[in-house]
C-alpha cells in the first residue's frame, strides 16, 4: 500500500481530515463531487478510514486515510 500513497485536500471540521475534498495522481487533480460511502476498517494491524468517491469527470474510486501515519492511499 505504501506505493499508492497520495496528496488530498480535505475538508478537517470537529477532526482533522474528516473527509477529502479532492486528491491528486501525479500532477492530476481529481476534484470529489460525492462521497458513495465510508468505512473504518482495518488492514495489516493498522486501522483506515476509507471513502469510496465520485470524481468532477464520473470516475470512482477508493481512498484511505491512516489516522497514526497521517497518510492517504489510493486503492486499486
Amino acid at each position: 500500500m505504501k506505493n499508492n500513497i497520495i496528496r488530498v485536500k480535505s475538508y478537517s471540521g470537529y477532526k482533522a481530515e474528516e473527509r477529502p475534498i479532492s486528491f491528486f495522481v501525479g500532477d492530476k487533480e481529481f476534484k470529489i463531487k460525492e462521497i458513495l460511502d465510508t468505512s473504518l476498517e482495518e488492514k495489516w494491524g493498522k486501522r483506515f478510514r476509507g471513502f469510496r468517491v465520485r470524481t468532477e469527470d464520473n470516475g470512482v474510486f477508493k481512498i484511505c486515510y491512516h489516522e497514526e501515519e497521517r497518510l492517504w492511499y489510493l486503492e486499486g
